[in-house]
């Protein structure tokens, strides 16, 4: 590990922000600077001439479209089309990884557009245009080796988080707490606070959006292991996947037992609403979801005029009396191989990354390697801040496709999935019996896989 690169990052996310409250909290003043520093972006895209094309970028972010969103994607993307001559025309899913899988087996899946983690790594040159080798962008980007396969960069983060849990900081401090968790058993013990002090859900599983929201506890792993090499490790050693000690265990065994506390999640997970839920914790009805730190801006959205009451913070385990927090990248920006207008996609892209201007104001990292982090990462302040290590070169792609090979789906949410299952696990009251069925099913299949993929 870069032991520069974790204190230039520490030190950075101590001197950007003004500290929040003890709960740890944005107040207004970070929100405006968050905008200020956004609209004064220097011009760092070299400009072409796109001879007025229209280009189709597909988008998760159907809350920024004009169409049953705020508009502010096509608000903002007027600078790009003003500099390059050309239209940008977004079309948003709401159910993203799947329908836009299911476009690719066309050649019709727009110019532009987030890949899905659905497709493997050694697959990306089949749909992709090569944006650079890792070397060429290492310098400009962070994460550039997310969507890289052989040392070839196939897509471009749109920002990236801090792994870490969302939560309502006057909530909180209703129930009388005073210091943020660190260990699995203060969290369970804090959400049992919040249930016997008040009347908000303690914790809000977002259960009916598991294809992509139980995910999120996924990005906990590297933060709970402490070690920027836990996956490459993992290969190296041929350690189980849910070795107790680990990373998998570790945060997967909290999320089961807060699932199967029915006394501090919703009375009906299957019914969850995930934009509901937005003005449900800027209400203080909710007290605490697992979410990448993508998420604050759109809460903080929703309580407007007492933003200071979203807050954000480290995942509550630590290692050797150290808190970890793994900074990874969100939705990385890709090329179709099979555009008509591969040069100005291009431009597209490096222009949303280092210009738009978009990571900074959703609260997010920005992609830029050499941009200050967001001012809502005051709880972490203590922390060591990490990227996930590039892996070795006989490594590379390898644990990706151990995880698909396996179908244990680390990131994946399928009703098949592991994660799903530990879930109606957790519902149905099953207790340690049922968690343990489940991941010795997982070691299983992923060591069968491992030693199969990994001579």
């Amino acid at each position: 590990m870069n032991i520069k690169r974790i204190i230039s990052l520490a030190a950075a996310a101590s001197l950007s922000m003004a500290m929040l409250a003890s709960c740890g909290s944005n107040d207004e003043s970070s929100t405006s600077e968050k905008k200020d520093n956004s609209s004064t972006a220097e011009a760092v895209v070299e400009r072409i001439d796109g001879k007025g094309a229209t280009i189709k970028v597909l988008t998760n972010r159907t809350d920024r479209l004009s169409q049953g969103g705020d508009g502010s994607m096509e608000e903002r993307t007027k600078a790009f089309e003003e500099a390059f001559n050309c239209k940008v025309e977004y079309t948003g899913f709401t159910n993203y990884a799947d329908d836009v899988s299911k476009m690719m087996t066309t050649k019709d899946y727009g110019d532009v557009l987030a890949i899905p983690d659905s497709v493997e790594l050694k697959d990306l040159g089949n749909f992709f245009e090569p944006l650079g080798t890792y070397d060429e962008l290492k310098e400009t980007y962070r994460w550039v080796d997310k969507k890289m396969y052989d040392k070839t960069v196939y897509g471009i983060a749109t920002g990236g988080t801090a792994t870490g849990i969302l939560y309502n900081t006057k909530v909180w401090a209703d129930a009388g707490i005073t210091e943020l968790p660190k260990t699995p058993e203060e969290f369970l013990e804090d959400l049992q606070k919040i249930k016997d002090k008040g009347e908000a859900i303690p914790y809000y599983t977002q259960f009916a959006d598991a294809s992509w929201t139980i995910g999120q506890w996924s990005n906990l792993i590297l933060s709970a292991s402490g070690d920027p090499n836990y996956n490459t490790g993992l290969l190296q050693n041929k350690n189980d996947l849910f070795a107790e000690d680990g990373g998998y265990y570790k945060v997967f065994k909290l999320m089961y037992d807060v699932f199967s506390n029915k006394d501090v999640i919703e009375e009906d997970p299957t019914t969850t609403q995930w934009e509901a839920s937005k003005e449900w914790m800027a209400d203080g009805k909710i007290g605490t979801m697992v979410m990448g730190s993508w998420a604050i801006s759109q809460f903080e959205e929703k309580a407007a005029g007492h933003e200071e009451d979203i807050g954000y913070m480290p995942a509550p385990f630590t290692v050797d009396g150290k808190q970890y927090a793994q900074t990874s990248a969100d939705y990385c920006l890709g090329v179709n191989k099979n555009s008509e207008n591969i040069e100005l996609a291009k431009k597209y892209v490096e222009w949303f990354a280092l210009e738009s201007g978009y990571a900074f104001d959703e609260g997010m990292i920005p992609p830029a390697a050499n941009s200050e982090l967001p001012n809502n990462l005051g709880n972490f302040k203590d922390c060591v801040l990490f990227e996930e290590e590039l892996a070795p070169d006989e490594l590379q792609g390898k644990f990706n496709e151990v995880d698909k090979g396996s179908e244990v789906g680390t990131f994946d949410g399928d009703a098949a999935n592991f994660k799903i299952k530990l879930a109606e696990a957790a519902f149905a009251g099953k207790g340690e019996e049922g968690f343990k069925a489940i991941i010795e099913d997982c070691n299983k299949r992923w060591a069968e896989t491992r030693d199969s993929v990994i001579k």
